[in-house]
């Protein structure tokens, strides 16, 4: 017995952004392009000598997600969260990034 899709189901015409579109909103991913943006313009988005203390972790559900070495900058972050989402966001061009997370890593090796 083989498969066979329902009447009216066998579109394989959908192109490959369409299913990536629909693969990142179903994991909770970022548009690709967002997170290169992000990652191009880090240095003017937090200042240069900020962003070279911070890395940028991820961008999932709309949380930008970054990492520190140092608590002090980490609070900083956090009180200024809304101008780092706003910051982010004219960069990617849209409302990509809602909400600021940062953690507090240690850098291995």
């Amino acid at each position: 017995m083989t498969w066979e899709p329902l009447p009216g189901t066998r579109d394989t015409t959908r192109d490959l952004g369409s299913v990536l579109g629909s693969l990142h909103r179903t994991l909770g991913l970022a548009r690709p392009d967002a997170l290169a943006s992000l990652q191009e313009h880090w240095p003017s988005l937090l200042g240069t000598e900020l962003a070279g203390r911070c890395r940028l972790e991820s961008l999932r559900h709309e949380t930008l997600v970054v990492a520190v070495e140092d608590p002090a900058i980490a609070e900083h972050l956090r009180w200024s969260s809304r101008e780092v989402v706003e910051a982010a966001n004219a960069v990617c061009g849209g409302e990509v990034v809602r909400e600021l997370q940062v953690r507090i890593r240690t850098r291995r090796g």
